[in-house]
């Protein structure tokens, strides 16, 4: 059969036939984990339960992400049902081929996305400046969030659109103050995540949000990838590849201020709430390159990183989006 045990927790946002919602990414198809939760329920004569099922299971990942545990757990119930059901069926009324569905970011319209910039050894040591003593933080936006495969609309404001593949790591539930031995237990999940910037924007004054803050400029995605199925956060190869060649590579090692260290930080000046993402640093500056590499219509941007997944985008012109 096609359909083989899950290597890990793919959790997605999907829309189709106008509808957005919660499923689960395995073997190139869409599970709907609400449709497919309630099919199991009703299979296995647990129809009491029905009347949770919404609770446990939701259609939306931010209200998924603030059931914890217990959300976690009936997802899992739900896919292994799929499991069992399609060894026996090939399909499901709950179940879709991913090229018949739009994926969107994991989390639609988080209340954070925190930025992270030179958080790599190799980036500060590129540009010749010295290893920051705190993390260096900023803000995108939530409508610079975009998809996988959704186009980065470069607009005529800028001529210098730098790409950044990184790490991105989404918050799970409520903290504030967390001590960085506990942080990791506030992660939700980690995904790909492109934080490209417009550098012309970015350096004309001296903050850097004119230039991070761009529609399009933030592909997220295209699965969050749950915590418990990377124990190591810092551990994991990233490159970024540009029509087809390797324009960036490091590993999560390199961080100068590791992910708990980061979730420490952040939390001890803003609340990190469920759905919050947070972009970890990339690992060299492509702007100060000779040649820089800017973005140009027509390109095709890459982020891949080891267990989490490939995030790809098509570089349009703004005019060509609207």
């Amino acid at each position: 059969m096609w359909f083989h045990t899950y290597k890990n927790m793919q959790l997605v946002t999907y829309r189709s036939s106008y509808q957005t919602r919660l499923g689960a990414c395995v073997n190139q198809h869409i599970l709907d984990l609400n449709q497919s939760y309630k099919e199991m329920l009703t299979a296995q004569d647990r129809v009491d339960e029905l009347a949770v099922a919404d609770l446990r299971v939701p259609t939306d990942m931010l209200t998924f992400l603030q059931g914890g545990e217990t959300s976690l757990a009936a997802a899992r119930e739900a896919i292994s049902f799929v499991q069992e059901q399609c060894a026996t069926e090939e399909t499901q009324n709950w179940l879709y081929p991913i090229e018949e569905v739009t994926l969107c970011p994991p989390v639609l319209n988080p209340g954070k996305v925190i930025g992270v910039g030179m958080n790599y050894h190799a980036f500060v040591a590129g540009i010749g400046e010295e290893t920051p003593q705190f993390p260096t933080l900023f803000h995108k936006t939530a409508t610079a969030l975009n998809a996988h495969r959704g186009a980065v609309a470069i607009p005529h404001v800028t001529s210098e659109a730098v790409p950044e593949g990184e790490l991105a790591v989404i918050i799970g539930k409520r903290g504030k103050y967390i001590a960085p031995e506990d942080a990791l237990s506030y992660v939700a999940g980690y995904s790909c995540v492109n934080d490209i910037c417009a550098r012309d924007l970015e350096f004309r004054t001296s903050q850097w949000t004119s230039g991070k803050m761009v529609d399009t400029f933030g592909p997220l995605g295209p699965v969050l990838v749950t915590a418990d199925e990377i124990p190591d956060p810092q551990s994991l190869d990233l490159k970024t590849i540009l029509n087809g060649e390797v324009i960036q590579a490091g590993n999560s090692a390199d961080m100068i201020f590791s992910i708990p260290q980061l979730i420490h930080e952040i939390s001890s000046i803003t609340t990190l709430e469920p759905g919050d993402v947070i972009m970890t640093g990339t690992p060299s500056d492509l702007g100060f390159i000779d040649p820089p590499i800017f973005l140009q219509p027509g390109d095709t941007i890459s982020v891949v990183i080891e267990r989490v997944g490939t995030l790809t985008n098509p570089v349009i012109a703004e005019q060509a989006h609207i």
